[in-house]
């Protein structure tokens, strides 16, 4: 049940924020399982989680451009991520993964702020979304760049929510594409089962907990959440 348990509450923290669920999923699951093996599985059952929040947040509005710069940006990354997965021990680019989104995090709260002014401007889409690829395919958490970007360029949560997830549906395609072109590992039957059932509870639990947030609040706990997440990956790397 440690599958399901640990499934759940990244879902459920994936439902408020828009991102998030692959940290605790990679994080945590590797400290009882093979970690590649976890990254690959992860991005089946993840695959659900992406699809019900697309469903939850229907009712936000696609900016066509951004979504489409973050998209092309984020298919080479996440070919180069899957590669380096395949060929390299990541510890090292972990840790550096991991101050990179602290730093990210803590910018972004400087610029919600207004404490710099410094903001990132819609050009900067397909570099943002190449960052995210690669996080994505080398660590599974390729959301902190993205949602940076997103949460400077848009204000209603719901919209941030929902470019987030159709990006992300797009790159757990792809991973799977590309994690099967390298042959990095087999699937195993019995943790996609216990990561459904996770991702549908935290799903169920975070729609009506995502309710009683309001934009202001959302915007603030975007940039606070991307450097706990930070912080989370520096300590699994670590250990």
């Amino acid at each position: 049940m440690t599958v399901f348990f640990i499934v759940s509450f990244a879902w459920l923290f994936q439902s408020l924020t828009g991102f998030g669920a692959g940290i605790f999923i990679i994080g945590l699951l590797s400290l009882f399982y093979d970690p590649k093996a976890v990254v690959v599985s992860s991005a089946v059952f993840n695959l659900l989680g992406t699809l019900g929040l697309l469903l939850q947040n229907r009712k936000g509005r696609i900016e066509p451009y951004l979504m489409l710069s973050l998209l092309l940006g984020s298919v080479p990354g996440i070919y180069l991520g899957a590669y380096l997965l395949d060929i390299i021990d990541s510890k090292s680019l972990k840790l550096l993964i991991a101050l990179f989104i602290i730093l990210l995090g803590l910018y972004d709260l400087l610029v919600q702020k207004k404490l710099l002014k410094l903001k990132l401007g819609r050009r900067a889409g397909p570099f943002m979304g190449f960052l995210g690829g690669l996080f994505a395919g080398l660590v599974g958490m390729g959301g902190p760049p993205p949602v940076v970007f997103l949460n400077q360029q848009l204000r209603d949560p719901q919209s941030i929510r929902l470019m987030l997830n159709l990006l992300f549906t797009s790159n757990i395609l792809f991973r799977l594409i590309f994690y099967k072109g390298f042959d990095v590992v087999r699937l195993e039957r019995g943790f996609l089962l216990l990561g459904l059932a996770g991702v549908l509870a935290g799903l169920l639990i975070g729609a009506f907990l995502s309710h009683f947030i309001k934009a202001k609040v959302y915007k603030g706990l975007v940039s606070y959440s991307v450097m706990f997440l930070g912080f989370l990956l520096l300590l699994f790397s670590l250990r």
